[in-house]
């Protein structure tokens, strides 16, 4: 769905073309036939700015590990990602436990989707996971976790909308 307050109708992206032929091969008649959908995720882009990737961070917290799991990720322990997926070891202690890191990827595409939209990258559905391996104690020992983003530089975690509404125009 496109949201009213963010997507114009005549929004043609012309400050962009230029780059999208280069990058994506795109001739004036694909630009001319984009979806509405399509013109808002590069317009999503435009406004979030291209340092997005460098801004933010992906935090996952082990907020219970009953009996330590079989990798040795306990309670209190965290796993940093950049917004390329990356973990950062500087800031991480937790054991790299593929199980636990998986359920993140989702959350990376999620967060873009919906701070294109001018939402809060994360709700509440996607703000906590499990690891997924449930083993012969039917999971009671999985890690559970917390997820949220926050700011690369300060550490203060993203709580609100990532861009602001746009002012709509007067109707005439």
């Amino acid at each position: 769905m496109i949201d009213p307050y963010y997507v114009q109708e005549d929004d043609n992206l012309d400050e962009m073309k230029e780059q999208l032929r280069r990058a994506l091969g795109l001739t004036e008649d694909d630009l001319a036939r984009m979806s509405p959908e399509a013109k808002n995720l590069f317009s999503a882009r435009r406004h979030l700015g291209h340092t997005w990737l460098d801004d933010f961070e992906i935090v996952v917290t082990v907020t219970s590990s009953p009996g330590g799991c079989g990798c040795g990720v306990r309670e209190g322990q965290q796993i940093v990602f950049d917004m390329r997926h990356k973990v950062k070891p500087a800031l991480s202690d937790a054991p790299l436990c593929v199980h636990l890191m998986s359920p993140v990827l989702s959350i990376f595409y999620m967060t873009f989707d919906r701070a294109a939209e001018g939402l809060n990258p994360l709700t509440c559905i996607w703000r906590y996971h499990e690891c997924p391996m449930t083993g012969p104690d039917e999971g009671a020992s999985k890690a559970l976790c917390k997820v949220h983003m926050r700011r690369s530089d300060t550490h203060e975690p993203v709580t609100a909308r990532m861009l602001g509404l746009v002012e709509e125009e007067p109707e005439a």
